[in-house]
């Protein structure tokens, strides 16, 4: 697992959680919060055989996932969700999201970063914000077997 920490000087306010769906135990992590499923919203990075075996987490494959026509807009409103969240949990509580692609490593990793920095950057860098990759680091799933 890789860890991103967007630091503030106040508490842990939310956490994003990037996994691979097709991974056994993936489901186990989604505990609370909110869940957005990539699968069928977003290309997936994986089919070209220049970023399959990279993530993202580099820079090509972040541009590839958001410049997806729909992911923009996708981003933009899942923050605001999560931003309402925060807002609700209680103080020493953190809010939860959760995002899935088929294998957590290219789709659901650029997301789940942008997401988090626009949370971050809403909250003015007041709190801190950490985006967890689950999967980041398993081995790049085949398109017919499953984990």
């Amino acid at each position: 697992m890789k860890t991103t920490i967007l630091e503030g000087r106040g508490i842990v306010t939310a956490v994003i959680r990037s996994i691979g769906a097709r991974h056994q135990g993936a489901y186990d992590l989604v505990t609370d919060g909110l869940y957005v499923d990539l699968r069928r919203a977003l290309r997936n990075p994986a089919d070209d055989p220049t970023m399959r075996y990279r993530t993202g987490l580099d820079a090509d494959v972040y541009d590839h996932v958001l410049s997806t026509p729909g992911a923009r807009d996708l981003i933009n409103r899942t923050a605001i969700q999560l931003r309402l969240l925060v807002d609700e949990v209680p103080v020493g509580r953190v809010a939860r999201l959760t995002v899935a692609c088929q294998g957590g490593r290219h789709r659901s990793v650029a997301v789940a970063e942008a997401v988090g920095h626009r949370v971050w950057a809403a909250m003015g860098g007041e709190y801190e914000v950490e985006i967890e990759h689950h999967h980041i680091d398993h081995p790049v799933l085949s398109s017919s077997t499953p984990a």
